[in-house]
């Protein structure tokens, strides 16, 4: 009876001290990157421009500013901008401390700045609407912005186009190795980019100082550029 006791006991044992591995499936693979690339023409411009006005106190430096900018909005509009895409993205009224060399203050004033963002879908108009600004009052253009509209249809075929690069490079591997492409096991996103990219104007600088003449803007082109990695499995 003691010998089938210790016997079973040192069979359980053995049995606890068993670790049993499933074997996992086995795959040949083949990984790669592959890159696709679309050019799109710049169909829209973003005109950002400020007015700034001095004033020795606080109310004459915000009306300063007000008559000002509102003769710079009824300009922009009547050189082809239209109201709903016509934005207010900041003011402010600061006091301004000037100093002696001595470093005491000898006087204030008062600074007023306003930053109107101007958004155009027609190109033509971009020169005539910055020219109308300035010849308004608007003191300063902080940037002009060119861009694509329906950004999303052009991000959508570079990534098209990246998993086809993917798939031929797949396939040309695949083939050199004598080994058919039979499944995909994962794929992956590695990013979607936007390069601008800009052309200068052509036109003389003569000829943009002639009467009547727009500042020369040129949209140029943006790249969308996409990338993704994807593993394929092969037999």
């Amino acid at each position: 009876m003691k010998k089938t006791a210790m016997l079973l006991t040192a069979c359980l044992l053995a049995a606890s001290c068993m670790i049993i591995h499933a074997e996992e499936p086995f795959h040949r693979s083949i990984t790669v990157t592959g890159m696709g690339t679309v050019t799109a023409k710049n169909d829209m411009a973003t005109v950002n421009l400020s007015v700034q006005t001095m004033a020795r106190d606080a109310k004459a430096a915000a009306r300063d500013n007000a008559d000002i900018m509102t003769a710079v909005r009824s300009a922009v509009l009547g050189a082809g901008a239209t109201a709903d895409h016509i934005e207010t993205m900041g003011y402010n009224l600061y006091p301004n401390n000037q100093y002696d060399d001595k470093g005491r203050m000898k006087s204030t004033v008062y600074e007023a700045d306003n930053r109107m963002k101007i958004v155009l879908h027609n190109l033509d108009q971009t020169g005539k609407v910055m020219d109308a600004a300035i010849n308004a009052g608007a003191n300063h253009i902080d940037s002009v912005i060119f861009s694509v509209r329906n950004e999303q249809e052009y991000r959508d075929e570079a990534l098209r186009r990246a998993v086809a690069d993917a798939k031929r490079k797949a396939d040309v591997i695949a083939k050199t190795l004598g080994r058919p492409v039979v499944n995909i096991i994962s794929v992956g996103e590695n990013h979607t980019e936007i390069m601008p990219r800009y052309a200068m104007s052509m036109k003389a600088a003569g000829d943009s100082m002639a009467e009547n003449a727009a500042t020369p803007m040129e949209a140029g082109t943006a790249d969308f550029e996409s990338h993704v990695t994807v593993v394929f499995e092969i037999v």
